[in-house]
Order: C-alpha cells, then structure tokens, then sequence
C-alpha cells in the first residue's frame, strides 16, 4: 500500500484545494465588495479604509464556516476556538496588505475616486488572498499526521481490522513444537521397576 502520495496525486490535491478555496473566495469577494460600496456610498463617504475593515469583517466569518465545512472538511476538526482565532488572525494580516494597498492610493497617490479605490482594493485582495490560502492549509486547516492517515487508509482500504498471518502462524507452532520434541528424547529414560528386582535378588 503506498502512503506517500506520488508528486501528480500532491498537485492534484492542491489544485482541487484551490478549486474549493477560489469558489468561497469569489463568493466572499463579492460580499466583500458589495458591503464595502454600500457603505462608502451611504455612511462612509469619506472612510474608505473604515468600510473595507467592516465589509472584510463579515466576509471573514461566512468565509471561516465555508472553509471549514467545505474547503477542508477533511482535515482534522481542531477546537473550535483555536481555529477561529488562528483564522482570524491571519485574516488580519491579510485584511493590513489590502488596507496598505488602499492607504498608498488615497493618501500616497491622491487617488480618491470609486474606480481607483476599487482598483487598489482589488491590488491589496489579490496578495491578501494568496497570503491567506498559504496560512490556512499549512497552519490553520492542518493534514492529519502520517500515522494517522495511513491507519485510516487502512481501514478504508480493507474495511475491517487486519487478519492474522496465520501460514506464519502455524510455521511458529510447529517449530515450538519440535524443540519440545527433541528435548524429550534427549532426557535419559526412567529406570525400569523389574530391573530394580533383579538387582537385588
């Protein structure tokens, strides 16, 4: 049975990963930008950078459960806590390279318009996202340990525990049984009661 996934079935599964991973991601994108012009449309005319952690803040938790339940639903469930943490975490260092794309815009470049913020925006999401996919199957989603996948191979290979060798088996006991053998005959024989007799007489 081979354990260690060959090079092509590790590119594969990366790349169905990244398949689910872009799916929640363009979901996501498109609440995030949807909630992020609403509000510098309406309340946040002049806060573009109070909008974008906003919309983020939303996108991050629908983002967290889709992952969870579908991206990487076989990974191993970890406490809750710990991975919504870990999670948010590295949303927040994703959602500081989107804001410092948006900050170089607005207050470096001047830029202040709906279609130069939304550009920058997009700039800042696409290096958060690759940033986030990294984090999230190496830290937060983690693969279960190798021996803990291999006995799970095993069990899903033959369904049942594994049998006996019992060819191997029978080649012990017939090997114990001759060393009992041998060891009976080389022990001297017992004196005979009518030898005894004819000793005395």
């Amino acid at each position: 049975m081979r354990l260690v996934p060959v090079p092509g079935e590790r590119l594969s599964r990366i790349a169905g990963e990244f398949a689910k991973f872009g799916t929640v991601g363009l979901v996501n994108t498109v609440l995030n930008y949807a909630v992020f012009n609403a509000l510098i449309l309406t309340v946040f005319d002049h806060g573009q950078l109070k909008a974008n952690l906003i919309a983020t803040v939303i996108a991050t938790t629908v983002s967290y459960f889709m992952n969870r339940h579908w991206t990487y639903r076989d990974r191993p469930k970890a406490a809750l806590r710990r991975e919504y943490v870990l999670f948010f975490a590295f949303n927040l260092a994703g959602l500081l390279i989107e804001l410092s794309a948006l900050g170089l815009a607005k207050y470096g470049f001047g830029l202040t318009s709906l279609l130069a913020i939304n550009v920058a925006k997009t700039i800042g999401l696409g290096f958060g996202t690759m940033f986030r996919f990294w984090a999230y199957r190496t830290f937060v989603f983690r693969a279960a340990p190798a021996g803990e996948l291999a006995s799970h191979a095993g069990a899903a290979s033959t369904g049942r525990a594994a049998q006996p060798d019992f060819a191997e088996l029978a080649a012990t006991l017939e090997a114990e049984l001759a060393a009992d053998l041998d060891a009976d005959l080389e022990k001297p024989a017992p004196p005979r009661p009518y030898l005894a007799m004819r000793r005395r007489r």
